[in-house]
């Protein structure tokens, strides 16, 4: 059995971070403020256009949660901007 000299373990946990070191996420926090209630959009496509869009999504605003959102809403203002012309 191999014995563990526990006085060379460190004592404390040491001093938090400096507040000035520490980001300001709401600050910086990339979502839109929009405050519109929100409803679920469900529709059934092939798995191949689920896979495309979620793959388009991805690459235009990152795999991150919300991409899809962002595509769809992003295609929703190119086509009234086209078609929807006052």
């Amino acid at each position: 059995m191999m014995a563990t000299n526990l006085s060379k373990l460190k004592n404390s946990k040491g001093a938090p971070p400096p507040a000035d070191d520490a980001q300001d996420v709401i600050a910086t926090n990339p979502r839109n403020d929009d405050k519109a209630p929100l409803r679920p959009l469900q529709v059934r496509v092939p798995e191949t256009v689920f896979a495309e869009f979620s793959e388009q999504a991805g690459r235009e605003f990152g795999f991150t949660h919300g991409a899809k959102k962002q595509l769809f809403l992003k295609m929703w203002q190119a086509y009234k901007a086209q078609n929807m012309k006052a």
